[in-house]
């Protein structure tokens, strides 16, 4: 038979469409679980972790491209005292290491924009020199650990015998 316009079409009282108060609430509360599980993945200590690794690697870099650029030794000194840190430096006295006054840059974690990163250790060295060319000096690897204050998160920054900074 045609269809027949003698009123209203009702069918859609038939099927179920849309979702009750209560299943929107289990719902959020689904997804509010998740999002709290998930909300580790966005801790600012690990962000500050990540970040001074990533920096502290790129540092390495620089050092290398100071050295050649500036025809003269240069490179990063670490320090472990306290919250630890790292200075970039060329070398100016052609003494081939690291003095006062020779610095590019100096980092100290522990504070201002390092204050949730601590240096947790430096294995292999504390000192990574390159030479005019930008060759590694001592041709020695390094691995740099770096932590958030509680020890919880640390991300390393391996330093290859050929000046390579990666990071694990």
């Amino acid at each position: 038979m045609p269809f027949a316009a003698s009123g209203p079409n009702l069918s859609f009282v038939k099927g179920r469409h849309g979702l009750s108060l209560i299943e929107l609430l289990v719902l959020l509360g689904i997804l509010g679980v998740v999002l709290a599980m998930s909300a580790g993945i966005f801790n600012a200590d690990r962000q500050a972790v990540n970040q001074a690794a990533q920096t502290l690697a790129a540092q390495v870099t620089r050092a290398r491209l100071e050295a050649i650029r500036q025809n003269a030794f240069a490179g990063l000194v670490f320090s472990t005292s306290g919250n630890g840190g790292y200075v970039v430096f060329v070398d100016r006295n052609g003494n081939r290491t690291y003095d006062a006054g020779e610095e590019i840059q100096t980092v100290t974690f522990g504070q201002g924009d390092w204050g949730r990163v601590k240096l947790a250790g430096v294995s292999g060295g504390t000192s990574f020199t390159f030479d005019t060319r930008g060759v590694p000096v001592d041709f020695l690897e390094i691995r740099v650990t770096l932590s958030n204050r509680q020890g919880t998160y640390s991300k390393t920054v391996q330093i290859s015998p050929q000046g390579r900074a990666t990071l694990q």
